[in-house]
């Protein structure tokens, strides 16, 4: 009984003990921008050349949150030197004339998103009582087709999902927010079980205390 007692209070105080590492909590933002990285590169793996003619891209895309999916598709186009041209601008050829040729037109990339936005999952509790913080996960699924504007073809069609869990700390809920375009998700609400469980535990170590000084007198 000696050894639970002295687990117990070791326990208590590593609880309360200051952490030495202090890590950077991400934005809402932040998280999106990395899943909308993951989800790019995988609409774009083994995407067919577009043998100089570049691609079209309308913006901005419906349902992309602070629009991180289609920068993300832009840098990555840009990356592998395809040239990317934005709808409502004409296409101007070397001798400065606006191409009319369908065959010499860029191919168009629509882009959907299907989903997009981050959420808390579940609170996690600390010891003995209180919130830790939350479990956030951001999530986005997207797809992607390529016309060939001379034929109407269809060239190449993909659909890519990504996810991304992380903690938030309590103290971080505030920081979590800034610069991330509104996106405010509501916490996990508790159960009454939850409420009571704290009181649990700190009469369970109570008990625990109180025994081992008993069985010393």
């Amino acid at each position: 009984m000696r050894l639970w007692s002295r687990l117990a209070l070791a326990l208590a105080a590593l609880s309360m003990a200051p952490s030495g590492a202090t890590a950077v909590t991400k934005t809402h933002g932040m998280m999106l921008d990395s899943v909308a990285t993951i989800v790019a590169a995988d609409l774009l793996r083994e995407a067919p050349a577009t043998t100089g003619r570049g691609v079209m891209l309308t913006l901005p895309v419906r349902g992309d949150t602070l629009g991180v999916l289609a920068q993300r598709l832009i840098e990555r186009l840009r990356a592998q030197g395809v040239p990317v041209h934005l709808s409502g601008r004409a296409r101007v050829d070397s001798a400065g004339f606006v191409s009319d040729v369908a065959s010499d037109r860029p191919y168009e990339m629509g882009i959907r998103v299907d989903g997009s936005g981050v959420s808390y999952l579940r609170r996690i509790r600390s010891f003995p009582f209180g919130v830790k913080g939350y479990e956030r996960l951001a999530a986005l699924r997207a797809s992607i087709t390529l016309v060939d504007p001379a034929t109407g073809e269809v060239t190449w069609a993909k659909s890519a999902s990504g996810s991304a869990v992380d903690l938030v700390k309590k103290r971080d809920l505030m920081a979590a927010v800034a610069g991330s375009g509104g996106i405010n998700p509501p916490l996990p609400q508790g159960s009454g079980f939850r409420l009571l469980e704290p009181l649990i535990v700190l009469g369970v170590v109570s008990g625990l205390i109180v025994l081992f000084y008993s069985n010393r007198t």
